[in-house]
């Protein structure tokens, strides 16, 4: 066979009429390959109503549409994190000047229950000598049971407990979800529980930068604190 004669057997030639059948016997074509429409030129004759073209414009719409609905929710996402950032700047200037363990306390309830709205707080101290106040102490088996269920992989667990851990950490409240994080440079000074009313409203897939910046500066704070206490 000739190059010539290759040449035409690869090549295919449709002709409109060819075009114009298919697409007529298959009305639908369009609605299984929408992005077509998007990559198509079509002149009007009239303003008389052409329905590809009106097919072309309402994807159109549908896509601006779609792009308005993403950067409305980028927004809202970007003045969220904008509010968390102050709030939580605020929360480390504050801890940074705290002089006790109350005031620390006091600092973390006013941003975590007034300003985020969460409704229970926790902080525990593991095997403390000191004394302290029953709220802030844990004992040795309890949550060394705690620790070997949540704290597995990493020093910050989000996502449920079960009804024990719940009544155990926060007695007074129904918390559906929680935040945990472990204090001290080996997670042995205590930890943090922050928890929520809504089930989903800590997940394990969540970001963790606030509250891992959190957790550093109470393992630096917190130490000199309790050795005040002691001496007090």
């Amino acid at each position: 066979m000739s190059n010539e004669a290759k040449k035409q057997a690869h090549e295919t030639v449709v002709d409109d009429s060819l075009i114009a059948a298919y697409l007529e016997e298959n009305p639908d074509f369009f609605e299984r390959h929408p992005e077509l429409l998007q990559r198509l030129s079509v002149k009007h004759q009239s303003k008389g109503a052409v329905s590809l073209v009106e097919r072309q414009q309402q994807v159109l719409r549908q896509r601006v549409q779609q792009l308005e609905e993403e950067i409305t929710e980028l927004m809202v996402t970007a003045r969220r994190n904008e509010e968390l950032f102050r709030y939580f700047s605020q929360l480390y200037v504050k801890l940074l000047q705290s002089a006790s363990i109350d005031e620390v306390m006091d600092s973390l309830q006013q941003t975590f229950s007034e300003q985020l709205q969460m409704p229970a707080l926790s902080l525990k101290f593991f095997d403390s000598p000191l004394e302290l106040e029953e709220q802030f102490t844990f004992a040795a088996d309890t949550h060394k049971q705690l620790l070997s269920k949540r704290f597995r992989d990493d020093s910050i667990y989000l996502g449920r407990l079960s009804a024990d851990e719940q009544r155990l950490l926060f007695p007074d409240e129904s918390i559906a979800s929680v935040v945990l994080l472990l204090l001290g440079d080996k997670g042995e000074l205590g930890m943090l529980a922050i928890g929520n009313h809504d089930a989903g409203h800590f997940e394990p897939a969540m970001d963790t930068l606030f509250v891992k910046q959190l957790q550093v500066l109470l393992t630096q704070v917190l130490p000199p604190l309790l050795q005040h206490h002691a001496s007090a």
